[in-house]
């Protein structure tokens, strides 16, 4: 089976597929949803991910979320800024390996994250709120 239930560009997900296909990520996913809450969410299709959803500030992308079957992927960039203090925030120090061999793009430096579980989810929870006060 695909890993990318959403890759029909005719069936935009709706709260209840979304729910279904997501299975046990969807309390992470509802979890993150609240936590942005004053951010902007679009629906984009694209034919290497399928549906994603866009969730910024009504200029710039705070993340890219994916979803795959009882997973999602989340896509984001980092500033130039936001790298260098990223790399010396010690609540971040799981992920500073990651955030050091990030490539840098024209956006920023591309991270990925694979929220499969909770330890996966708490990881990346920790950056997107240091992320969001960065950008308030």
């Amino acid at each position: 089976m695909d890993n990318r239930p959403f890759s029909d560009k005719v069936l935009k997900p709706s709260k209840d597929s979304l729910k279904k296909v997501l299975g046990k990520g969807n309390d992470l996913y509802d979890e993150l949803n609240n936590l942005t809450l004053r951010f902007k969410k679009d629906w984009n299709f694209s034919k290497s991910s399928g549906w994603m959803q866009k969730v910024h500030d009504g200029k710039k992308a705070l993340y890219y979320f994916i979803p795959l079957n009882d997973s999602f992927l989340i896509s984001l960039t980092l500033r130039e800024q936001e790298k260098i203090d990223f790399l010396s925030d010690d609540d971040l120090s799981e992920l500073h390996n990651r955030i050091k061999s990030s490539k840098k793009y024209s956006e920023g430096y591309a991270l990925r994250f694979l929220i499969n579980d909770i330890a996966s989810f708490s990881k990346f929870i920790i950056l997107i709120k240091k992320l969001i006060e960065k950008r308030k």
